[in-house]
């Protein structure tokens, strides 16, 4: 069905793009006499200036008007209808990805969901304060100073993402091939937006109330080196 909208609306599109000869030759498009004032294969200068007033209306209003609307609109009805189709293909293939995710997923055990949960709250503690210094040695390398470069955007931009809330639902293990890598699926909940340094304390109250707790799940990535797993990917696509 997906591919019959789509087939149509192209369809309609190739039609409205036609080029249509009479209209074409009626507006002007082919070099007619408007304007010329010699004489010869062109007419005169009377028939030129019925040729140009004829032009002006039927070339630029009966033509270039309603027809240019016409391709707007079908232009506009194919992005609306394929911007849907791709978020809805987007969102479909987000629910079979948490699907297999929670598919491949075995109980934690309690020592290594003390350990994440440990883990997760002096990450996403660091984070409000725009400096993962001091929790640099539970990531590794190349995940800390990707994640700080963000930081430091948002600090130069006086920016601070406020984490309030925050909550842990569960914690799930996904199984994985490699031995040297664990995946903890976690659902959490918390109240997240920005504040700025630049603006008032109202200001930043309003946009605190009007932001939700809401419910989120991401996919924390631990990667052994030394000995130790440290954080080494957040998936947030799901």
């Amino acid at each position: 069905m997906k591919k019959v909208i789509i087939s149509f609306i192209l369809l309609l599109s190739l039609i409205c793009l036609a080029p249509t000869a009479t209209y074409a030759r009626a507006g002007g498009a082919s070099g007619g006499g408007g304007g010329s004032t010699s004489s010869g294969s062109f007419g005169g200068s009377t028939s030129t200036t019925t040729d140009r007033t004829t032009n002006n209306y039927y070339g630029r209003r009966g033509y270039y008007g309603p027809r240019s609307f016409l391709n707007n609109l079908v232009f506009a009805i194919f992005f609306i209808v394929s911007a849907f189709l791709i978020i809805r293909k987007k969102r479909d293939w987000l629910a079979r990805r948490h699907e297999r995710a929670l598919s491949r997923t075995v109980t934690i055990d309690d020592a290594t969901r003390e350990r994440f949960e440990e883990c997760f709250y002096q990450i996403e503690a660091a984070w409000t304060t725009n400096d993962l210094s001091l929790v640099a040695p539970l990531m590794t390398p190349h995940f800390q100073r990707q994640q700080q470069r963000i930081l430091n955007r948002y600090q130069r931009q006086h920016k601070h993402n406020q984490l309030e809330s925050l909550t842990i639902i569960s914690e799930e293990l996904i199984l994985s091939d490699n031995p040297n890598v664990r995946k903890v699926l976690v659902t959490a909940q918390m109240r997240d937006y920005f504040t700025n340094d630049r603006l008032s304390d109202e200001d930043n109250e309003k946009r605190r109330e009007a932001t939700y707790i809401e419910r989120f799940s991401e996919i924390w990535e631990f990667k052994q080196v030394d000995g130790q797993y440290l954080v080494n990917h957040i998936d947030q696509s799901l």
